[in-house]
């Protein structure tokens, strides 16, 4: 398994904590990765409102450098997954698009969890699994751009998706079932409709606390950011205490292959994870 990994710009910022993680479990886990040298932005959801074209010509320009590199194209982040995809799928089913900008075969584009689930599998993580984390319940939350428009790695259920679940158990943990696991958290609403923003987070956590889980597990960079640092905003409005540890799926795995905390980025987290981390005895 060998890839072509595009971090993106969240990943090399505010999310830099699931570049450290995902870097620390990936050669623990066989997946070999080549950072892109000269990546650009992909223009996340705010290419798309000023400019049609260039939301294709950011990918673009990304989808060709990694022709000439023969790999797959691996992100974690869900946002530069569907623009990268978007304009793969055109790339692979339009023939003058495909011509036009001259590709001999169109890269493929994969976003993390189908990578843990359909390349590595969730028997392959259990056989790596150091310290199981039995006893810990765990609640997984995909957000709404993991899964949708597209299908994860083609097959996934648009509002039932199960392979962050397979993940979790092979770690030993038990993961919670959660209804509202695809819905939005609202995040790119936070500059423009700030308190509408922290409305549908406040939504999400609420029903999260009512099931008690030992923590949140997310993909999502946004995701992380709103369920995580946006935690005590949302707590002041709600005059209720969640109280709840986010973690990215890597940092779980992280802990379960035995990797020292500091190399999966824990301290970094803004809602503490000491009584998570108490639990599994760390």
């Amino acid at each position: 398994m060998n890839y072509l990994y595009y971090p993106g710009c969240s990943l090399k910022g505010a999310a830099i904590d699931y570049d450290e993680s995902f870097q620390a479990v990936a050669s623990s886990l066989g997946i070999e990765i080549k950072e892109m040298k000269d990546w650009e932005c992909c223009g996340a959801t705010v290419a798309k409102s000023v400019d049609e074209g260039l939301s294709e010509t950011l990918p673009l320009s990304t989808l060709k450098n990694a022709e000439k590199e023969e790999k797959d194209l691996l992100m974690l982040c869900p946002s530069c997954y569907v623009n990268h995809l978007q304009v793969s799928l055109k790339a692979k089913e339009n023939e003058t698009f495909f011509e036009q900008y001259s590709f001999n075969q169109v890269p493929e584009v994969k976003q993390l969890l189908e990578v843990l689930a359909f390349d590595v599998g969730a028997e392959e993580i259990k056989k790596k699994i150091i310290k199981p984390l039995k006893g810990i319940k765990v609640l997984p939350y995909y957000g709404c751009l993991t899964v949708r428009p597209f299908r994860l790695g083609g097959k996934e259920s648009y509002e039932n998706p199960k392979v962050m679940e397979k993940i979790i158990e092979a770690t030993g943990a038990q993961p919670v079932f959660f209804p509202y696991k695809v819905d939005c958290c609202g995040g790119t609403l936070l500059l423009s409709k700030e308190k509408t923003a922290l409305k549908l987070c406040a939504s999400i956590l609420k029903q999260a606390k009512k099931l008690s889980p030992d923590c949140i597990v997310v993909a999502c960079p946004l995701c992380h950011f709103m369920l995580d640092a946006k935690q005590r905003t949302i707590e002041r409005e709600l005059k209720e205490k969640i109280d709840l540890p986010v973690l990215y799926i890597t940092q779980l795995l992280g802990i379960a292959l035995g990797i020292d905390y500091k190399k999966l980025g824990i301290q970094r987290l803004v809602t503490s994870p000491k009584r998570f981390l108490q639990k599994i005895g760390v």
